[in-house]
């Protein structure tokens, strides 16, 4: 590796993200223990994670559960990040069982 040069996270991913359209529910209790509900815009998705565009901050570390019928997602998983951009929020969620995606079969060429 040269000086200065870091590796990047996304080569250390164990699965490929793959971009993906469809609309996450999310469920999660809040600092108060109040439950929570909401509904974000999925940009992509592994295996084990994905990140969602939300209207409202979700801390990190935060568990939610998840479920998108469409794409098959649905389980806990853990807020890695919420970072504010553009009037959204954007989350990156951990499956520690799976999200429940699988990966689309190749096409034969």
């Amino acid at each position: 590796m040269q000086p200065g040069k870091s590796i990047r996270k996304s080569e250390s991913r164990r699965y490929e993200r793959v971009d993906a359209d469809g609309r996450l529910h999310i469920l999660w209790d809040d600092a108060t223990g109040q439950p929570k509900m909401s509904s974000g815009r999925i940009v992509n998705v592994s295996v084990e994670g994905v990140q969602v565009l939300v209207d409202e901050k979700i801390p990190a570390r935060t568990y939610v559960y998840c479920t998108d019928p469409k794409l098959g997602i649905r389980g806990r998983a853990s807020v890695r990040y919420c970072n504010y951009s553009k009037g959204k929020y954007q989350i990156g969620l951990e499956f520690s069982g799976g999200s429940g995606w699988t990966e689309p079969a190749a096409k034969p060429e």
